[in-house]
């Protein structure tokens, strides 16, 4: 296998990495994927053991205009039971099976296992150019035990950004739309709070949520120079370094100088989910590592990295995003991974 660094900096066309990316199911909103499979196969292959031992790794779908209309007209409960379901590979041979997400979820608590969620967010928002009226993005969540429960953290790689959104615009029309509020609360973290409200309510998980920085990504929007719709990269960069460095610090060189960033399990655990996600995404520029050296250095604001990196984005226009892409796009795409897939369906 070659080592997911020395896929980095290479020249590429966005052409490519989304023939790649199709390929591979990664950009599917489908749970039964080469790619589910190989991004599970990172447990063993690149994670260490108590990662492989303890990680799930599980591929949700979640419908977000059903679950806005479902929360106001009272039928939310039946709806996440019935029809809210996800994806996980199961035994040797990585089998994807499918069954019900919360139940999945209550399962991976009761074996007190680091849960993974790749979100495909179906009907995210409207769009009038889609065929459906609507669009589909991408996002994660991670759901970590603590001492007598578990902590949920929720990504979306537009950052600050969702903050704006504080209501769901559904279609009425072709011409007209009707916004769905929730009390001024914004749109991605009423559905993560609703899914974790169910399973506590039905299955008494103990799940811990809120609206805070300490549980959502309100950092540098990552897609701000994406005009390719690339966000179905994301989720799968930030499980990389996820299950890397869960329980591993990593040292920042410049110069004669080091810093420490501290592992991905103690930065969630000190409210530094922001830096968390950031620091995903610092080997894939130069200067990203360096403002985050100085950010640990000399213990700046939030706000103050963030005003950073979003000059950084902005100067590296799509050279950041396309290193991003096709680094990961890359990595699950070689032929180690994709020999592994062939020889484990020939068992089955």
């Amino acid at each position: 296998m070659q080592p997911f660094q020395s896929f980095m900096n290479k020249r590429c066309r966005f052409e490519d990495v989304f023939r790649m990316a199709d390929q591979l199911g990664l950009d599917s909103t489908e749970c039964i994927s080469p790619a589910t499979k190989v991004l599970h196969s990172l447990k063993r292959e690149s994670f260490g053991k108590n990662m492989e031992r303890k990680l799930s790794f599980i591929v949700a779908d979640i419908n977000f205009r059903e679950i806005c209309e479902k929360l106001l007209d009272g039928g939310i409960d039946q709806y996440i039971e019935e029809q809210v379901d996800c994806g996980f590979c199961w035994g040797k041979h990585n089998t994807v099976m499918d069954d019900m997400l919360a139940d999945k979820i209550a399962e991976d608590i009761d074996d007190r296992k680091i849960i993974f969620l790749n979100i495909n967010c179906e009907e995210y928002c409207m769009d009038r150019e889609e065929e459906e009226g609507y669009c589909a993005h991408g996002t994660c969540a991670m759901l970590v035990p603590k001492r007598g429960g578990y902590n949920l953290y929720y990504m979306n790689p537009h950052g600050e950004v969702i903050k704006d959104y504080t209501y769901f615009e559904k279609i009425k029309t072709r011409t007209r739309c009707t916004q769905l509020k929730f009390d001024g609360a914004i749109i991605d973290c009423v559905v993560m709070k609703t899914l974790a409200d169910y399973c506590n309510k039905k299955f008494n998980t103990n799940i811990y949520y809120d609206y805070t920085m300490a549980h959502n990504y309100f950092g540098v929007n990552l897609q701000e120079e994406d005009n390719h719709g690339m966000c179905f990269i994301f989720p799968s960069i930030v499980y990389y370094y996820f299950g890397k460095y869960f329980t591993e610090k990593r040292t920042l060189v410049a110069g004669s100088q080091t810093q420490v960033l501290p592992s991905f399990k103690e930065m969630l655990d000190t409210g530094k989910f922001n830096l968390a996600i950031h620091s995903c995404f610092m080997d894939f520029n130069t200067t990203i590592k360096m403002r985050i050296f100085t950010h640990l250095r000399n213990q700046e604001t939030h706000e103050q990295l963030v005003e950073k990196l979003i000059a950084v984005l902005s100067k590296s226009k799509s050279h950041f995003l396309k290193n991003v892409t096709n680094t990961m796009a890359n990595f699950i795409n070689q032929d180690y991974f994709l020999k592994k897939i062939k020889m484990n369906e020939e068992k089955v």
